[in-house]
């Protein structure tokens, strides 16, 4: 099918490495379809790592929390040729069939009645597949579209951030008393599922042994809610304080990024700083970067396995058994 001309709609509104890992086919639909305009949906929080990018034309946001915040996007629904459902989106499906798009694709729910508004259900999906992440998701398209993306998908992209956003993060540096030009360790220890979180003894104990090390100050970014944690593990925390944009400045400053498989992992696959990736209940062959990411992971009996096996787990062997140690050797090598 010939896309040029064509309005195609992508949704991914889970984390960010969901949507990361669709740049790469997104480029490879631009090359063969220049013409095509590809609108991205998405949470309104990840909106700054997409917008500027060439394979992107259009950003939508979901503004979950807010005032009819799910169907602020259904205007976007109109005059598309395709759209491909990657989540689930009950407001947005009714809305889709009823515009009479002529691609919906997507994954069905068994007996949800809202399955019928699809017109293709997918077959391949990241979640199912052992396969690098960015390749599941080129096949994604490649069956929702029926185009064939072939080709290099190990490149990902995030958007470089704006000169405003690089002067907010010289100023975050300096309140925690670090030149703008001082070279230092990003660690980001915690995920967004509680069982992915590398204990904050266990950082604090990181942190002692790199800053001896290496002479160099490790700085802490985290969620507002961990702000106590992050003081603990150490002095130069900015919990709290940083944007999706402002952490991807402070990744592409760092020397090198230490975090648990999580968005900071993927930023830096895209920027290319080197990355000590720490793999507790998922598959670096799924998610770690292919380029200048050390993956590290016990392989523990019960790997992989999903959230709700995740949070019911008694013992969270996989990520609480990475010793400090570990990570530190795994970081030999580039600085020294």
């Amino acid at each position: 099918m010939d896309w040029n001309g064509k309005r195609i709609m992508v949704t991914s509104c889970g984390g960010l490495g969901d949507l990361v890992m669709f740049t790469p086919a997104l480029r490879r639909l631009k090359e063969l379809y220049p013409s095509c305009h590809v609108t991205f949906l998405c949470r309104s929080s990840h909106r700054s790592i997409l917008e500027g990018l060439s394979c992107i034309d259009r950003v939508v946001c979901i503004y979950r929390g807010k005032f009819m915040g799910r169907y602020r996007s259904v205007p976007f629904l109109r005059n598309l040729d395709a759209i491909v459902f990657t989540d689930w989106h009950p407001v947005l499906l009714p809305f889709a069939a009823l515009f009479r798009i002529p691609i919906r694709a997507g994954y069905g729910r068994k007996g949800h009645r809202l399955t019928k508004c699809l017109t293709k259900e997918l077959h391949n999906n990241v979640f199912t597949s052992e396969a690098y992440a960015a390749l599941t998701q080129s096949r994604v398209l490649s069956e929702a579209l029926e185009v064939s993306l072939e080709g290099d998908m190990t490149g990902i992209e995030v958007a470089l951030p704006k000169q405003e956003v690089v002067e907010r993060v010289d100023r975050l540096l300096e309140e925690i008393r670090l030149s703008p030009r001082q070279p230092y360790i990003l660690l980001t220890p915690f995920a967004g599922l509680e069982q992915r979180n590398w204990p904050w003894e266990t950082a604090k104990k990181f942190v002692e042994l790199a800053e001896k090390k290496y002479n160099l100050p490790v700085i802490v970014a985290a969620p507002p809610e961990k702000g106590g944690e992050a003081s603990r593990i150490s002095s130069c925390s900015l919990a709290g304080k940083t944007t999706v944009a402002e952490l991807v400045e402070l990744v592409r400053r760092a020397r090198f990024l230490v975090t648990p498989d999580s968005g900071p992992m993927h930023i830096a696959g895209a920027l290319g700083t080197r990355c000590i990736a720490l793999f507790s209940k998922d598959l670096p062959s799924r998610w770690a970067p292919r380029r200048n990411c050390v993956p590290l992971t016990l392989g523990v009996e019960c790997a992989p396995c999903d959230d709700e096996r995740a949070r019911a787990c008694a013992h969270v062997r996989c990520m609480r058994e990475i010793s400090a140690e570990m990570v530190l050797e795994a970081c030999d090598g580039d600085l020294e």
